[in-house]
């Protein structure tokens, strides 16, 4: 099977046990998890227990008030994080089946200019790639 191929039968979906709204999650995951950075985006991770019910990985999107007054601007920033996300998280999800592993994550924005779909995409790639590859280390650490 070609890539091509591959790629056509993915579904890009962002349903909504993907989004995560336990609040003892959320306060563990600032806490207690590790962060992983590249600007202007910052991912807060917490690796939840084997076995742990729904999606392989539960996201939260946020972008600060202090630097964009304007809910619109803020509105729009998060916009541009799921669709992102939504459109690379099958990588995410291949890794995660393959270590058998369940997140949590705090997708935050910490630039202080709005930027375009481009820019967006280009660093959740670079996030990505600091990203996947310590996720074995991570599943050690949680054990």
């Amino acid at each position: 099977m070609t890539n091509l191929q591959h790629s056509s039968s993915l579904r890009y979906t962002f349903r909504k046990d993907e989004r995560l709204c336990s609040d003892k999650i959320v306060a563990g995951l600032f806490q207690s998890g590790i962060f992983v950075s590249k600007y202007p985006l910052r991912a807060n991770v917490l690796v939840l227990p084997a076995g742990t019910p729904g999606p392989r990985i539960q996201i939260l999107l946020s972008a600060p008030k202090r630097r964009f007054k304007r809910a619109v601007d803020r509105n729009r920033l998060k916009r541009l994080m799921r669709e992102v996300y939504r459109m690379r998280k099958h990588e995410l999800y291949a890794e995660l089946e393959r270590l058998d592993m369940h997140l949590a994550v705090a997708l935050i924005y910490t630039g202080s200019e709005m930027i375009d779909h481009a820019a967006m995409e280009k660093a959740f790639g670079k996030l990505m790639q600091r990203w996947l590859p310590a996720l074995p280390e991570w599943k050690e650490k949680a054990s």
